[in-house]
């Protein structure tokens, strides 16, 4: 017994170090690459889950470039480095947003304290081609998840205030699908080619 949660333990290290790994690597990226370099202004992208205590974002990505996860109870993550926005916003502006949703309703503390995660379920993967809300001045980017799949994009620090506007109602509605990215996505992401 003690050799095998030896075993598992050792797997979820290397998992969880490959993951950082990849996206330490895919962290950089250009939204809405078309556009000229020298208009591009570097950002922070900073996830903000508001589904409430019993979920949490796993992963997200932007624009293939990958977040970091969003905790229970909602709030902020951390900013992750680092995407690039135009200097000027210009109307239907998009950018590409995938995430898995962590479902916690039904954790059972006693297995996760010896790293049994059985209890802790899927509550879906998304993807969803969303507008950037109309900024003046470029700045950090804040992707706004809630329940339902629905997933919205700002830049204004003010949408991050309990009670403000970052109501769902202006969110999209995100697509659930099986994996992330497909496998030819994949292939892409790894010859440079992202979205």
């Amino acid at each position: 017994m003690y050799f095998s949660i030896q075993i598992i333990r050792r797997c979820w290290r290397r998992f969880c170090f490959m993951g950082l790994l990849l996206l330490g690597m895919t962290a950089c990226t250009n939204l809405n690459a078309q556009r000229n370099d020298a208009d591009l202004v570097p950002v922070s992208v900073i996830g903000v889950q508001h589904m409430g205590e019993n979920f949490s974002v796993g992963v997200f990505y932007i624009d293939g470039a990958g977040g970091s996860n969003i905790g229970r109870g909602g709030g902020g993550g951390k900013s992750v480095c680092c995407s690039s926005l135009p200097a000027k916003w210009y109307p239907d502006m998009t950018t590409v947003v995938r995430w898995s949703v962590v479902d916690w309703s039904h954790e059972n503390r006693a297995e996760i304290e010896v790293e049994n995660y059985a209890s802790i379920k899927s509550g879906g993967r998304f993807k969803a081609t969303v507008p950037i809300e109309q900024y003046d001045k470029a700045s950090n980017l804040y992707v706004h998840f809630f329940p339902g799949g629905k997933v919205r994009v700002t830049t204004r620090l003010k949408d991050l205030i309990p009670d403000g506007p970052h109501e769902d109602a202006t969110a999209m509605l995100g697509v659930p699908v099986q994996e992330l990215f497909t496998k030819e996505e994949l292939l892409q992401k790894r010859s440079g080619s992202t979205q």
